[in-house]
């Protein structure tokens, strides 16, 4: 399926101010890019701009994409649609806070799978600068049950 006929909200179970992803730029079978601009609805936002401990919250997102395509791939889209309990392994921010409107590149790729868990690296662009690299673990919610 192409990118452009996928939607986050199609995907993810994120709502209002916290669904920060406005667009799918690529989806495939290692990892997600997406597209944001932040506004003023985003969560941290002081009025001038969103701390940059959102771009966590970012990377997880796209993560969440991949994840939530890969799914529908393997299962179609009626399939169950567990969430995944996430943890931070690493985040390195070189940037203190996003102006508003600023637009975002996200990046995640699966580093490793094994049986609901998942090793997933992420970046985040302003323009061509790197801002966020971040290493989230994951786990489906009923990967034990």
């Amino acid at each position: 399926m192409n990118p452009k006929d996928l939607r986050p909200e199609n995907i993810l179970p994120h709502r209002g101010r916290m669904l920060l992803i406005d667009e799918i730029l690529g989806v495939d079978d290692a990892g997600a890019v997406t597209r944001s601009v932040v506004t003023e609805s985003w969560p941290f936002f002081n009025g001038r701009d969103a701390h940059a401990i959102v771009l966590i919250e970012l990377v997880a997102q796209t993560a969440g994409i991949h994840n939530g395509w890969i799914r529908d791939k393997l299962h179609g889209p009626a399939a169950d649609k567990k969430g995944w309990i996430v943890g931070i392994r690493q985040a390195r921010l070189a940037v203190n806070a996003v102006p508003l409107g600023t637009e975002l590149i996200a990046r995640a790729k699966n580093q490793m799978e094994y049986e609901g868990f998942r090793d997933i690296y992420g970046t985040v662009a302003m323009g061509t600068r790197i801002v966020a690299e971040i290493a989230l673990q994951l786990l489906r919610s009923d990967a034990t049950a």
